[in-house]
């Protein structure tokens, strides 16, 4: 995914079958042949225990803990959804706040330093990742909101790609939501962040920054240089980080990089076929299958109208998926959305199956505007 992200419902049937953590053992293989799962099985993903609050400790309704960590005004859902998945993976609830600054900021040159042989192998078996990394950085989009210079500040950084995301994810070991808070954004962090976006340190001339001198130049501006790598100080002290128990080995697919592109494949004629939007869809119900929380590209204005003064006419967007189920001989995926918005605000028939942030949808909605599917081995 790249570019911005922009009541209690009736869930019906018992979910049966329920995927504990995924194991901390072997890898799923990397190339495995993908089927659908016949008859649509009922499985739910349990997730890890959430840790997040709001500043303060604010007591609302619903409690934080009981909706997923999101992800306030900022556009960054990709980060929320990889930390999902990767939060899975290892067994505790990792900082989405992390996961992005390692996808803007972090060397791609270290993963090859990594000692972990099953990442070399991945490496060797993707030899453009560097590449690749450097196009989903490219990619990314900058917030002109006060903001008229179009500083890349890290708080202005909008969109990424999730399976980027979870590959340099194995640099420097995991980040703790208690840690480095991420709920609502960066409403933990505003006040740390306007005095660097003012302070004197920002503005002083002829600095150098090596540890943001591995990013593409879209990323990187005398300013933004400063307030950037003050704010990876910032994310160094606070993390008390852990070696993650497995190697974090995405694997993805797509049909398009973007819910734009996607839309414009489908206004020109150029629609994908039905085999591939099967292929995603198989790669969904492996991965749940096997006990994996897997990620998906897709349109926001599935779950929520759009405002007709919205310039944004995609609403790309990214979720983890977390439990499937069959009703009245349909099939329906549970997605979880990291925006915060609350399931009185969707459109008629899907906030009736939306529960704290946690959405059915029937397959045919999926079919609709579905152009990625990233999950870890």
């Amino acid at each position: 995914m790249v570019g911005g992200c922009g009541v209690r419902g009736v869930v019906g049937a018992l979910l049966i079958a329920l995927a504990g953590p995924a194991s901390a053992g072997g890898l799923l293989p990397a190339a495995p042949r993908y089927a659908r799962s016949p008859g649509c099985p009922a499985v739910r993903i349990a997730m890890p225990p959430a840790t997040h609050a709001l500043p303060g400790g604010v007591q609302i309704s619903p409690r934080p803990a009981d909706i997923p960590v999101g992800q306030g005004e900022s556009a960054i859902c990709f980060a929320y959804a990889t930390a999902d998945m990767i939060s899975q993976r290892v067994g505790q609830a990792v900082s989405p706040l992390d996961v992005a600054t390692k996808f803007y900021f972090a060397d791609p040159e270290r993963l090859a330093a990594l000692a972990d042989p099953r990442i070399a192998a991945h490496l060797r078996s993707h030899p453009r990742y560097r590449e690749d990394i450097a196009w989903s950085r490219n990619a990314v989009d900058i917030d002109p909101t006060r903001n008229p210079g179009r500083e890349p500040y890290f708080d202005k950084l909008e969109g990424g790609e999730e399976d980027a995301a979870a590959l340099l994810y194995n640099l420097d070991g995991l980040c703790d939501e208690r840690d480095l808070p991420s709920h609502e954004g960066y409403a933990h962090h505003t006040r740390f962040l306007h005095a660097q976006r003012y302070g004197a340190y920002v503005r002083a001339p002829n600095q150098c920054f090596r540890a943001t001198g591995a990013t593409v130049d879209r990323l990187r501006s005398r300013r933004a240089d400063a307030f950037n790598a003050a704010w990876m100080r910032r994310v160094a002290a606070l993390c008390r980080r852990r070696p993650s128990p497995v190697p974090l080995l995405p694997v993805s697919y797509r049909v398009a990089s973007n819910q734009l592109e996607f839309m414009e494949m489908l206004e020109t004629g150029t629609v994908p076929s039905r085999g591939r939007i099967e292929r995603m869809l198989a790669m969904v119900d492996y991965a749940l299958d096997r006990g994996r929380a897997p990620t998906i590209g897709y349109s926001w204005y599935i779950l929520e109208a759009r405002d007709p003064k919205d310039p944004d006419v995609a609403a790309d967007h990214s979720s983890t998926v977390v439990a499937r189920r069959r009703v009245g001989g349909r099939c329906q995926y549970r997605v979880q959305d990291n925006t915060g918005a609350y399931c009185a605000h969707m459109r008629p028939g899907i906030r009736e199956r939306c529960e704290d942030g946690r959405i059915w949808l029937w397959e045919e909605e999926l079919r609709r505007t579905l152009y990625s599917v990233i999950y870890l081995r």
